[in-house]
């Protein structure tokens, strides 16, 4: 029997004064900064991550592609991932544990684009 792969899901990063992407307008050039996490704490959330078991496939000044096993993300955000994908539908963390609060402001799945209606 074949291993699955761990799924890929979303996570949207705190700056420390605990703003995020997600509290900016949408795409104006005066908000497009706004939620921009510098190096030094984008570091030090990827080292958390890591901690809980989580493997960090990439990331940008907002958000990171975070890896792990279903129970992993079931147990830290009450998302739950596989089933999000496989019924192609959107989905968001239930739960952000105390530890995370800080760092991140949303966990979440996107279903595939439907290119060919």
């Amino acid at each position: 029997m074949e291993d699955k792969p761990d799924p890929v899901v979303q996570l949207v990063m705190k700056r420390a004064d605990g703003r995020s992407i997600l509290d900016s307008g949408a795409g104006s050039a005066q908000t497009a900064g706004q939620g921009d996490v510098d190096d030094a704490r984008a570091t030090l959330i990827r080292s958390r991550l890591q901690e809980l078991g989580f493997k960090v496939a990439a990331g940008n000044l907002n958000t990171l592609s975070i890896m792990g096993p279903d129970e992993l993300f079931k147990e830290t955000f009450g998302l739950d991932p596989s089933s999000a994908l496989a019924a192609n539908v959107p989905a968001h963390a239930t739960n952000i544990p105390e530890a995370l609060d800080e760092f991140v402001a949303d966990v979440f799945v996107t279903p595939a684009p439907d290119l060919f209606p």
